[in-house]
């Protein structure tokens, strides 16, 4: 008699165990699936994202839709000090701009460019004093800095594509 009422329980328990795993699968696998899409969604937009707006991708400028205007001063930027250092430290930058002679706003803003000088020379103080004279030594840093500046002299002229390039010289001592 113990072992037909053990078995009975077995087989209550077996059959609560199937209808249990019937219910999640036609409940929770379903919306389960419903997140795994939303999910796929969100990351492929974000892979898409991962690309910064900023970046160089307009192509290829071919020579001759380039002109070069070098700005005429030099400017003296003071630099960030070093942790535990108190002596100061300057920077020298000259600047040459490479404009896209292609961009829609070359006509009207090329000008611009030498009437504005004082306030390019400004925007390029104020992202290159933001470095050390150590970190002035890595290229990363200065391919940060001129994407900087590229990305801020195109927003003051309000032209997405006229500066197409930005060659800068940093002496720093």
């Amino acid at each position: 008699m113990k072992k037909n009422i053990l078995a009975i329980v077995i087989l209550a328990a077996t059959i609560v165990n199937i209808t249990l795993s019937i219910i999640i699968l036609f409940t929770i696998v379903p919306k389960a699936q419903r997140t795994d899409a939303l999910i796929q969604k969100i990351v492929s937009v974000i892979d898409l994202e991962l690309e910064s707006p900023d970046a160089d991708d307009y192509g290829t400028l071919a020579a001759e839709d380039q002109t070069i205007v070098d700005l005429a001063n030099t400017i003296t930027c003071t630099l960030q000090s070093d942790e535990g250092e108190s002596k100061t430290h300057y920077g020298v930058v000259s600047v040459s701009m490479v404009l896209n002679s292609k961009s829609e706003d070359y006509a009207a803003k090329n000008t611009y460019i030498s009437t504005n000088e004082r306030v390019i020379l400004n925007i390029i103080d104020n992202v290159v004093s933001q470095y050390t004279v150590k970190e002035l030594k890595s290229t990363e840093v200065k391919e940060s800095i001129r994407k900087a500046v590229i990305s801020k002299c195109n927003a003051y002229f309000n032209s997405p594509d006229l500066i197409y390039n930005v060659i800068l010289s940093i002496t720093a001592n």
